[in-house]
């Protein structure tokens, strides 16, 4: 038994009322092919990368309490010594230009 749908009986419709398409050369095809391939979508790095940046912005806003907690910092070594001599707000500015490289970096090599 099948299920009459009535979208099983549009698409039918709209591929009976379809014009054959002159047939192509294979070759035409496939340089129309890699043609599109070749062309870099700008719309999508400035979605990804209005995202990226969106995200690094959120966590660079919780970045600057998280640094200004003693409890989570290291008091030795190298690592308390930056901690030291450095604010809470340049070590999140510091990530935050880390997370933008990063993204700066990746997205055109993605794409």
């Amino acid at each position: 038994m099948t299920m009459n749908d009535p979208f099983d009986d549009r698409l039918r419709a709209a591929f009976a009322a379809a014009e054959p398409q002159d047939e192509i050369d294979a070759d035409e095809f496939v340089r129309r092919v890699q043609g599109r391939m070749g062309r870099p979508n700008r719309r999508r790095a400035l979605v990804i990368g209005g995202a990226g940046s969106t995200g690094s912005a959120v966590a660079g806003t919780q970045l600057e309490g998280f640094f200004s907690n003693p409890e989570f910092l290291p008091t030795e070594g190298m690592m308390g010594q930056v901690f030291a001599y450095t604010s809470p707000e340049l070590l999140a500015a510091g990530v935050l230009a880390l997370m933008i490289a990063g993204f700066a970096i990746v997205i055109p090599k993605a794409i």
